[in-house]
């Protein structure tokens, strides 16, 4: 006969281990999957990448700033953990375009969440990583400086910058315009991205941003910069020159 001690002893074991099991079970019903791909919400995954300190400068950073004055140092530069954008959450085949590792998770998880914000509506990618090579090709070819960043200062060369629209669950197309009728797209970028380290950088114009509107173009800066951005109603142009102008003075 075991003791009443052990009893005891013996019960809070089996009750721990049918609690463990359970809130495993439960942690597995909050994984998120299409087909044979899961992704799990990660609401907090990303606080390690919260720690405040910047780096402009750096071809490799997350926060590589990029006009026609600060250019990469390397002109054909190339990230080198560019990866293929997996996700099942986006309205074209993701996995077609490559960002940046970290970034290319961030968006996947951003993806699902609109997706399910607007129950079915997705994410369309039509550019996201484009070489020094591609860069030239695309101005030579038609596009206009002020529309295309010239090579070696373009975002999408960073393997951090992202050009969309929206496909509905009706397989309507929709851009993410706002300037003639409210875009409900657009305000749910414009309020959630951040959270998952994504900006909108050419939002104000020439004069501000020195490339024109572009409401389409989504740029990972990382969470800490994106929501700091955010906080204060500015594009990363406009942080940066008050950034450089102060450390100038």
């Amino acid at each position: 006969m075991l003791g009443s001690r052990m009893k005891i002893v013996l019960l809070s074991a089996f009750f721990t281990f049918a609690f463990a099991m359970l809130f495993l079970a439960l942690l597995q019903n909050n994984v998120h999957a299409s087909g044979t791909v899961a992704y799990q919400l990660v609401s907090t995954f990303w606080s390690e990448y919260t720690t405040p300190g910047f780096d402009f400068d750096d071809d490799a950073s997350l926060q590589k700033y990029l006009n026609a004055d600060h250019p990469f140092l390397d002109s054909s530069y190339v990230p080198s953990d560019l990866v293929p954008i997996d996700s099942n959450f986006t309205a074209n085949v993701s996995k077609t375009f490559k960002l940046r590792q970290e970034a290319a998770l961030a968006f996947a998880d951003m993806a699902w969440h609109f997706r399910d914000a607007f129950s079915g509506d997705r994410l369309y990618i039509s550019s996201a990583y484009r070489s020094a090579w591609f860069q030239d090709f695309l101005i030579k070819q038609w596009c206009k400086l002020i529309k295309c960043a010239q090579m070696g200062t373009s975002e999408h060369q960073a393997g951090l910058a992202v050009d969309l629209k929206i496909i509905t669950r009706w397989w309507t197309s929709h851009s993410l315009d706002i300037t003639s009728n409210p875009n409900k797209y657009y305000d749910w970028l414009k309020s959630h991205a951040a959270t998952f380290g994504f900006h909108n950088t050419y939002q104000k114009g020439i004069d501000v941003d020195g490339k024109i509107v572009e409401w389409w173009h989504w740029r990972y800066v990382w969470i800490s910069l994106a929501t700091l951005l955010a906080d204060k109603e500015q594009t990363f142009a406009e942080y940066y020159n008050t950034i450089h102008n102060e450390v100038s003075k």
